[in-house]
């Protein structure tokens, strides 16, 4: 890349080109004609220049708001790329390199060259200037990082045709998020503050919520299959949300009444607009509501370890339930009403629709129970929803209203807590989950807008955290302006039958009751397979080890194991509840060994430790189903 090279701009354009229609065929002609539009642009939004450095190196010259800044060394390019590159330590093959900018190609060379050979990486470029892309085009050999098979996803703002959000959800998973290595080249943060603050911000998403993902995973491990089997029952006499839209009016607001601090200024305030819109309150706000007097139309909850006593007063049971086939099963057991289901995509739970050729709609999650409660509004067509009680932040250093967990909440030491804008209060403290909803919410109104344009979306919280695109406004005036029309949404509930009629029922009634033998069944699938780990480790302990005999070892095991996850419905289940190993075991997966007879040791290792615990887990099932689903009545 030194200009001693002697490869002029045109030459040097040409290769680039070349090998970016190989790494991305059919995008030469858009880029060129890009190209030629940005030649011929007599103002630009930056001027951008290539020159030479004291080593010899291009680097580039940034010109932008009358500011000179230089995209590498001037004197010495190269060593402190070298030292950057060094300090980065083993690269390992579940490492995502995300790099903020392409204008100096050397970072990115550096470490394909630190990798072991045949290893490949994982970088992604974001470049969010189209200038610096094509002066770096006409400046630098980029065939190396532009080649076929390439360890580099580029993209480039405006010209790639996908966004660098959407490449940033798609590569970051709850296997690889823990992999995540950030880097934004020199100077990138002064003359593009707002797109590397978007960049970092968007991978910070991401992994906040691939870490939510898997801290609810492990945390719900022990309970998820037990609350599905518990629950199952509940289906075969319950509704789905899908059919609130048939009898719930849209010209009505809802209300959501979560559980935030503020929720204790205006909370009596809710008795006016009874009968003139369709409460639904979370898990948390049922006591605060009740003690008031105050009967919300619908309750929802999720969470599969709340405790009953939150919800535990008189005639909560009798209250309509919005809630997961995985919430807390002492909480459906103690509710008589109607329950209302929606598909959280268990194969095991929607089997119970499909044998009857039911449809079973989603609701967006969001994390919490008020953004389901919320979505849930947004689906079934409401076109106003009142927010209340939602701060999403610590009001007055408070978790939640009082009445809730304890009749006085306590105050919370706030003083490390990050800071949001709030509704009232300038700034307001914000904890991480709460940080994570309220960017949900953020997204989610901004797209519920868009689809549905007379969607709105009122703030009445009096307190809390800010949440763009909505109408900040008391809830007295809400109230007064969108409760103007007389509704009795019990009448209208009562209007619906249960999803299943007898016969659909009678045949669900059937799949449960045959869980029992699919687990004992499972069960001896896993055994199987574990005999075969036990084979491949003998093999690769022994001094010289038998190729053939390790590949037929390999074949039985992805045959075995093919045959174990093709048996979804009751397999899934068990991958869930043992969400910590299986994600231990798929983290680990990548990392390569110098042999194969060390590789053929870690594969065992790891086989054998997760088939003994399917094994384990599949035998348990068998026992529980046998005293839930396999008495179901």
């Amino acid at each position: 890349m030194k200009m001693g090279q002697g490869m002029n701009r045109e030459l040097l354009l040409e290769q680039n080109l070349k090998a970016w229609e190989i790494r991305y065929p059919g995008s030469r002609y858009k880029i060129e004609d890009r190209y030629k539009e940005w030649k011929n642009k007599k103002e630009k939004g930056i001027s951008v220049d290539a020159m030479q450095a004291l080593d010899g190196n291009i680097i580039l010259k940034v010109t932008k708001d009358g500011k000179q800044r230089y995209l590498g060394g001037k004197r010495n390019c190269k060593a402190p790329i070298e030292t950057w590159a060094d300090a980065q330590g083993s690269l390992e093959r579940t490492t995502l390199y995300f790099i903020g900018g392409i204008g100096n190609p050397y970072y990115i060379e550096q470490l394909l060259q630190k990798r072991i050979e045949g290893q490949k990486l994982n970088i992604i470029i974001y470049e969010p200037s189209e200038e610096i892309f094509f002066t770096a085009m006409e400046a630098f050999d980029l065939t190396g990082i532009l080649k076929e098979q390439s360890d580099c996803i580029i993209v480039i703002e405006g010209l790639s045709g996908v966004s660098i959000n959407n490449v940033i959800e798609r590569m970051i998973t709850v296997e690889r998020f823990d992999g995540v290595k950030t880097f934004l080249l020199p100077n990138y943060y002064r003359i593009f503050p707002d797109e590397m603050m978007e960049y970092a911000k968007a991978i910070r998403k991401q992994c906040d919520s691939c870490a939510s993902a898997i801290n609810t995973r492990v945390r719900f491990s022990a309970v998820y299959a037990q609350n599905m089997f518990a629950n199952a029952h509940f289906l075969l006499d319950g509704y789905k949300t899908r059919q609130l839209a048939e009898v719930i009016p849209r010209d009505i607001p809802a209300i959501v009444v979560a559980a935030g601090p503020s929720l204790d200024k205006n909370i009596d305030e809710l008795k006016r607009a009874k009968g003139r819109s369709f409460i639904i309150a979370v898990d948390t706000a049922i006591k605060p509501l009740l003690k008031r007097g105050i009967m919300p139309d619908m309750f929802a909850i999720v969470d599969g370890k709340k405790p009953l006593e939150l919800i535990q007063y008189e005639d909560a049971e009798k209250i309509p339930l919005l809630t997961s086939i995985t919430a807390a099963n002492s909480v459906l057991s103690y509710h008589k009403g109607m329950k209302f289901f929606f598909n959280e995509g268990d194969g095991y739970i929607n089997e119970i629709y499909a044998l009857n050729g039911k449809s079973f709609e989603s609701v967006a999650c969001g994390g919490s129970v008020a953004t389901i409660a919320f979505s849930l509004a947004f689906m079934i067509g409401i076109d106003t929803v009142i927010l209340v009680g939602q701060d999403l932040a610590l009001t007055g250093n408070k978790t939640h209203a009082d009445g809730t967990f304890h009749e006085h909440m306590g105050e919370v030491d706030t003083s490390r807590y990050r800071t949001v804008p709030g509704n009232v209060e300038e700034k307001v403290p914000i904890r991480g989950d709460f940080w994570m909803y309220l960017n949900w919410y953020n997204d989610y109104i901004k797209s519920c807008k868009e689809y549905r344009k007379a969607f709105r979306v009122i703030n009445a919280t009096e307190g809390g955290a800010r949440i763009e695109n909505t109408e900040i406004m008391s809830l007295r005036k809400a109230i007064d302006n969108e409760c103007v029309k007389e509704v009795d949404i019990a009448s209208c509930l009562q209007k619906l039958t249960p999803v299943l009629n007898s016969e659909e029922r009678e045949k669900s009634l059937q799949y449960l009751h045959d869980t029992p033998q699919r687990y004992h069944e499972m069960a001896e699938d896993a055994v199987n397979i574990n005999t075969q780990y036990q084979k491949l480790k003998k093999i690769c302990t022994s001094r010289n080890i038998n190729v053939k005999s390790y590949e037929n070892t390999l074949k039985k095991i992805k045959k075995f194991t093919k045959k174990l996850e093709n048996n979804r419905l009751y397999y899934e289940p068990v991958k869930e509840s043992l969400a910590l190993a299986n994600y231990v075991v798929q983290s680990e997966q990548h990392e390569e060994k110098d042999s194969l007879k060390e590789e053929g040791k870690e594969i065992a290792r790891q086989g054998i430790i997760y088939t003994d615990m399917v094994r384990q887990c599949a035998e348990l099932f068998e026992e529980y189903t046998k005293e839930t689903v396999g008495k179901a009545e």
